[in-house]
């Protein structure tokens, strides 16, 4: 009888210690599977995110190449507005001369 108990008793805490063990063993697989869960949400949200970041980068990207496009012919604008400009400074240098020599030619015909 003794044998049989403790036959029993060594049965009981086999079946306890699998049954821990068992327990155990599920607790962390459920770990594990809320852990991939989240890695695999993040991963998700994240690739979400980058396709949205791509097309916003196309946007921004086709309005940069406007914006260039208009710096460019803002600078040949200025560049002609320069040559004008330039022109137009020669053109009052010449008149101040002119002008110049019409008030010496004033002056030397009041003296005389």
């Amino acid at each position: 009888m003794d044998l049989d108990n403790q036959s029993l008793v060594q049965t009981i805490s086999l079946l306890s210690v699998g049954l821990i063990a068992l327990v155990i063993g599920i607790q962390k697989l459920l770990r594990d599977w809320r852990t991939t869960k989240a890695e695999s949400d993040i991963i998700q949200i994240m690739h979400t995110e980058i396709e949205r970041m791509s097309a916003q980068n196309t946007t921004l990207s086709n309005a940069l190449g406007s914006l260039q496009q208009e710096i460019l012919e803002l600078n040949k604008q200025i560049t002609k507005l320069n040559i004008e400009n330039n022109k137009l400074q020669e053109e009052v240098s010449i008149l101040t001369l002119e002008l110049d020599s019409f008030k010496k030619l004033v002056a030397q015909r009041n003296i005389s």
